[in-house]
């Protein structure tokens, strides 16, 4: 029981430690990084960085993104025009003019190809190439054809997307589920409700693009077509 006891305690110690990865601060215009000891581990030098996600962040240098580990190193070299944070073991980085997908050794798993790209969101991201958007898994491989004109991240299991100006949701399987249809369209959220624009005015539509007006309050919020990345 008292090593049991023990190495729970470890665990714990080790979790809580990794949970603890080093706070940005700012000095000067440029970025840096403390412990929680308050003591400079990264002096401020970069341009710009993210906050730790998993222990690694996005640091910025002459216009180059790269990432640093928790114990202030550079981790992958800053080579990037542009840099997501990992989701799923990938990272989505521009190179070359291009998007594509590292893992943590800096190999590309999903070859820079794309004009477009952004981070997974479970296991598909969305990409674009020509002007047009579909999404891809894990593998690189293409599960919704790069056929929209706009797309936005899969939440509660349905997408945006829009087609010669109108905007309706996707399942992950790439059905139309909600017709084309809208002027704009946000993601579903936890509660099964999204914004959309129709004719002039913004409403909720419940998951089967049943108007909500009836039930909730009129809805003001602006609706954007793009995320950042």
């Amino acid at each position: 029981m008292k090593k049991r006891f023990l190495f729970l305690a470890f665990v714990s110690i080790a979790i809580c430690g990794h949970a603890q990865d080093l706070v940005r601060f700012y000095q000067h215009g440029k970025v840096g990084y403390k412990n929680n000891q308050n003591e400079i581990v990264v002096n401020p030098t970069y341009e710009a960085g993210s906050e730790f996600k998993d222990g690694l962040a996005i640091v910025v240098s002459g216009n180059k993104r790269g990432y640093i580990n928790s114990a202030g190193k550079e981790f992958i070299p800053l080579q990037y025009d542009d840099a997501g944070m990992f989701v799923g073991g990938l990272a989505c980085v521009k190179f070359g003019g291009k998007y594509g997908y590292i893992n943590q050794k800096a190999e590309w798993v999903i070859q820079p190809i794309y004009d477009e790209a952004y981070s997974f969101t479970g296991t598909m991201a969305r990409v674009q190439k020509a002007g047009k958007w579909g999404f891809i898994n894990l593998r690189g491989e293409v599960v919704i054809p790069l056929k929209y004109d706009h797309a936005h991240d899969f939440s509660m299991g349905l997408a945006a997307v829009s087609e010669n100006g109108k905007f309706g949701y996707i399942s992950e399987k790439g059905q139309t589920v909600i017709a084309l249809q809208y002027d704009a369209a946000a993601a579903f959220t936890k509660d099964n409700h999204a914004v959309i624009s129709f004719k002039g005015e913004n409403f909720l539509i419940d998951r089967t693009g049943a108007d909500q007006r009836d039930r909730q309050r009129p809805c003001r919020r602006q609706l954007r077509r793009h995320h950042h990345r």
